[in-house]
């Protein structure tokens, strides 16, 4: 026996072959033999024959209809004739046309917030069977959390795999995705940020809106990059929430917690202006201070135009920053120095005739050099970072510093005659009048030195303006106050440890 024609083609995996193979049974002398007995059957890559010969014609014998088998690859039939070897004839079924991209490798990893992940991706291009279609080139986005895979584009392997995309996470917390599109088709990876940080978000009072909701949940996600290292257990068994002294939060707690409690609502404050919120924590621990239950309200007259113009996410993250302990427990952990108000009892601040009060703390004033920040910023001979001395109680001492300045006038104590200090990082006490809020590594160096557990990697890109930048600054800061809301931080009232609920004393005798 012997192959004539067809042997070594190549057709789509799951199709007809257009034209069937040929073989001939021969005599000694090579002519062909008619009604010999043959059998013809498939031997592998599974596919069917329909018409197969039973007997051998004078000429070329067709093997009959071969469908090939979806696996792409080689496929065989055997003719077989008593007495004589069985003759092979092989074929290869290729992979049809791109029907969809899955993911190969790289998915449901988890790391730290702006970390680069460990594993590469990987997203396989397959025809309609999940045969592998080479030469494809496939596309890696990063599509939630604001990270990034490079490269961006790579090509499919003779496997139809693109493998070797490098995913660095974003640093907004919380769940992120990319995506790997080849065509019309694409696949999805997802992975999480890494935190032991437990924020426990809780809504109260009246329904807010969709978007505030999201504002609050997209803020807590960056507390949680930010902040990862578990803080000790503590027992809120008694803990009275009206004692907090925000309207319509009101129980008692009988439970424990590892991270914090944050309650946050928008409801009526006092109208359109003054307060736009008040925020802070109400239960610190015994030991450390770190804060274990706090409270965010927003004044429901003023919050719409802050979500209209996109800052509403950066103003929800600079409020639960003090709820955490920003800038309302640094006199606590003795880490502000020259302070502008002090308490003279629980409620009643006074001036204390400074203006330069400023943050000691270590790890946030070697990342405000880092920001290139000079030490009239930064402090010189370790003085510490300038803390913003203008403005009511709880936008002095509590922020960083939004300009310099000798002065500070009217009923709110506003800066005059300045020169842009800080400026647009969300931490300072004003808002811009843009989205642009950076949340800077010094921000979130200063919770090291309060004695948590951070993730420098989850800050956003932030330099200290220059000089230059700062003169510049100030002639539009002139020319445009911008905006300037009152906000009400709230202290600790409430020490909470050893099975106890302590009340704290404040003020100077």
């Amino acid at each position: 026996m012997q192959s004539v024609s067809g042997a070594g083609s190549t057709a789509t995996v799951g199709t007809v072959l257009a034209t069937a193979p040929t073989f001939t049974v021969t005599d000694a002398s090579g002519n062909a033999l008619a009604n010999i007995t043959v059998s013809v059957a498939v031997t592998s890559g599974g596919g069917t024959l329909v018409g197969a010969p039973t007997r051998s014609s004078a000429g070329p014998t067709s093997v009959g209809t071969w469908t090939l088998g979806t696996t792409a690859g080689t496929n065989t039939l055997t003719v077989t004739v008593s007495g004589l070897t069985p003759l092979t004839i092989s074929v290869t079924g290729t992979p049809g046309a791109a029907a969809r991209i899955v993911v190969a490798s790289g998915n449901t990893q988890s790391g730290l917030a702006g970390a680069q992940l460990t594993a590469p991706l990987s997203a396989a291009v397959q025809d309609q069977f999940g045969n592998g279609i080479a030469n494809q080139q496939v596309t890696f986005l990063a599509t939630a959390g604001g990270g990034s895979v490079a490269p961006g584009l790579l090509t499919t392997n003779a496997s139809g795999v693109a493998s070797g995309a490098i995913w660095r996470l974003g640093n907004r917390g919380g769940t992120q995705t990319a995506t790997a599109t080849a065509g019309s088709f694409s696949t999805s990876f997802s992975a999480t940020t890494q935190s032991s940080y437990l924020l426990d978000l809780r809504y109260f009072g009246s329904a807010m809106s969709p978007e505030a909701q999201t504002a609050f949940t997209n803020a807590a996600n960056r507390i949680r990059a930010a902040i990862v290292g578990q803080i000790s257990t503590v027992s809120l068994q008694g803990a009275d929430l009206a004692g907090c002294r925000i309207n319509g939060l009101t129980g008692t707690l009988a439970e424990n917690t590892q991270g914090i409690i944050i309650y946050a609502s928008v409801a009526p404050i006092d109208g359109v202006g003054k307060i736009l919120a008040q925020a802070g924590p109400c239960f610190v621990r015994q030991t450390s201070v770190l804060p274990a239950v706090g409270v965010i309200q927003f004044d429901e007259a003023d919050i719409q135009n802050y979500i209209n113009t996109g800052r509403f996410e950066s103003v929800v993250l600079h409020e639960m920053n003090h709820v955490v302990g920003f800038g309302t427990i640094w006199e606590d952990k003795n880490l502000l120095r020259n302070p502008a108000y002090i308490l003279v009892s629980d409620t009643i601040p006074t001036l204390t005739g400074s203006l330069d009060p400023r943050f000691t703390g270590a790890s946030a004033l070697a990342q405000c050099l880092s920001a290139s920040g000079t030490a009239t910023h930064c402090g010189a001979a370790g003085s510490g970072i300038a803390v913003e001395q203008c403005g009511t109680y709880g936008t002095a001492d509590g922020h960083w510093r939004e300009s310099f300045t000798s002065t500070c006038g009217g009923s709110n104590r506003a800066p005059t005659n300045f020169t842009a200090a800080f400026d647009s990082e969300v931490m300072t006490g004003y808002i811009e009048g843009t989205p642009n809020m950076p949340w800077s590594a010094m921000s979130i160096a200063s919770f090291q030195d309060l004695g948590y557990t951070v993730n420098l990697l989850a800050a956003d890109s932030y330099s200290v303006p220059s000089l230059m930048t700062m003169a510049r600054l100030r002639a539009a800061q002139e020319a445009d106050a911008g905006d300037r809301p009152v906000e009400r931080l709230l202290r600790p009232r409430f020490i909470v440890g050893g099975g106890r609920v302590q009340a704290i004393k404040r003020g100077n005798p």
